[in-house]
C-alpha cells in the first residue's frame, strides 16, 4: 500500500498543499479550526512527512533537544513524555541529552553535538538553566531555547515556571487547619530556583496561616537517600517537628522511612508532605500529600513555543497553575 502524500492529505482536509506544509511546519497564519481539521485528516491518513526534504527546503532539522541532568528522575521522565508526544504531532523529532555540566568531558561532548546536530530549538530544565557553560554553547551555534524554572531573569530566553507558591499556601493552610505548629522543611540542592521559591513560600505561608513559628531545616538533594538523612536528623531533635515539607517527593519518601525506622507513625506522629506528585509519591504506603506540578503540560508548552514562533521573543514568561493533593501522609498534630 502507497504511503500517504501531502497532497493526499490536502485532498481530504480541503486545503491547498501550502497550507498542509504550514501546519506540518508549525508556521503562523493558519485558522485554528483549519489546523486542527489537518492534524485529524494526518492522524486518520498516518501520513509522514519527509523530513529529510523538509529539511533541505527549509533550512530546519525538526529536531528539538530536552537537556537533561538526570535521565531517572520522575521530572525528567515527565518532562520527555510531554515534548515527545507534541514532536511527535508535529513532525518533528525529540532528542534527549543527559549533561553533566561540571564534567569538562561532558561538556565538550555536548558542544560536540550541537554543532553536528543543528537543533532547531532546545528545552532546557533546571539545573542547567541557570548554567552559564550550558547557555553559552547553545548561544555560540544560534540555538534557540525555552528555560524551565531559571533562578533569574537576567537571560533574555523566554521562560516557562510553575506557581509553585500557590500549592504551597494550600499546604500551609490545611496543616495550619490540623493543629500543626512545628514545621520543618527538606530543601534541594541551592542550584535548583525550584527549591529556593518553595522554601520562601513556605516561611510566607506559615507566617500567614500560623503566626511567629520557628522552622527547622534540612539539607538534601533532591534523593530518596538525602531525604532519608534529612529525616534522621530531624526527628533526632528534642522538639521535633510535627510536619515536615521536602522540596521534591523523592525526599519525602525518604522521610516517610526514616520516620519508620525511627518507630514514628506516619502521619500518626509525623506528617509528611512532598511535590511534584511522583509515582513514588501514590506508591509509598502511606500515599504521600503532595503538589502536583503539570511537568508534561510545561513540556509541551515549550515545544509548542520553539516550533510555532520562529523568532522567539526576547521576554516571556509563562505561568503554570499547581494543585494540591491531600492523602494518607498527613494528619492532625499529634499530642505530643
Amino acid at each position: 500500500m502507497k504511503n500517504p502524500t501531502i497532497i493526499d492529505v490536502a485532498k481530504q482536509a480541503g486545503v491547498s498543499w501550502k497550507t498542509v506544509s504550514r501546519v506540518v511546519n508549525g508556521e503562523p497564519n493558519v485558522r485554528p479550526a483549519t489546523a486542527e481539521r489537518v492534524r485529524s485528516v494526518i492522524a486518520d491518513l498516518a501520513y509522514r512527512p519527509n523530513t529529510a526534504a523538509r529539511s533541505l527546503a527549509g533550512e530546519r532539522t525538526f529536531l528539538i533537544a530536552a537537556l537533561t541532568a538526570s535521565l531517572s528522575a520522575h521530572y525528567s521522565v515527565a518532562l520527555h513524555r510531554g515534548a515527545s508526544v507534541i514532536c511527535r504531532e508535529r513532525g518533528f523529532h525529540l532528542a534527549l541529552e543527559e549533561l553533566d555540566s561540571s564534567d569538562p568531558a561532558m561538556l565538550a561532548q555536548f558542544e560536540r553535538a550541537v554543532a553536528t546536530a543543528s537543533f532547531d530549538g532546545a528545552i532546557v530544565p533546571p539545573p542547567l538553566c541557570n548554567d552559564p557553560a550550558v547557555l553559552a554553547i547553545l548561544d555560540r551555534y544560534d540555538v534557540r531555547y525555552v528555560l524551565l524554572d531559571p533562578i533569574d531573569e537576567v537571560n533574555a530566553a523566554p521562560m516557562i515556571v510553575a506557581d509553585d507558591a500557590v500549592g504551597v499556601d494550600a499546604m500551609v493552610e490545611y496543616a495550619a487547619a490540623l493543629g500543626h505548629r512545628r514545621f520543618a522543611f527538606v530543601e534541594g540542592p541551592p542550584a535548583h530556583r525550584a527549591s529556593g521559591v518553595r522554601r520562601e513560600a513556605y516561611h510566607a505561608a506559615i507566617a500567614r496561616h500560623v503566626g511567629e513559628c520557628a522552622v527547622m531545616c534540612a539539607s538534601g538533594a533532591f534523593t530518596f537517600a538525602s531525604g532519608m538523612e534529612a529525616g534522621e536528623r530531624l526527628f533526632n531533635l528534642r522538639d521535633r517537628p510535627t510536619f515536615v515539607f521536602a522540596a521534591n517527593d523523592d525526599m519525602a519518601v525518604g522521610v516517610v522511612a526514616a520516620a519508620h525506622r525511627a518507630g514514628l507513625a506516619t502521619p500518626g506522629d509525623i506528617s509528611v508532605a512532598g511535590f511534584d506528585d511522583s509515582e513514588a509519591a501514590q506508591l509509598v504506603w502511606p500515599s504521600l500529600t503532595t503538589v502536583r506540578q503539570p511537568i508534561s503540560e510545561i513540556a509541551k508548552a515549550a515545544v509548542e513555543t520553539l516550533i510555532s514562533k520562529p523568532s522567539l521573543p526576547s521576554v516571556m514568561k509563562a505561568l503554570f497553575d499547581v494543585d494540591f493533593i491531600i492523602r494518607g501522609s498527613t494528619g492532625p498534630v499529634p499530642y505530643v
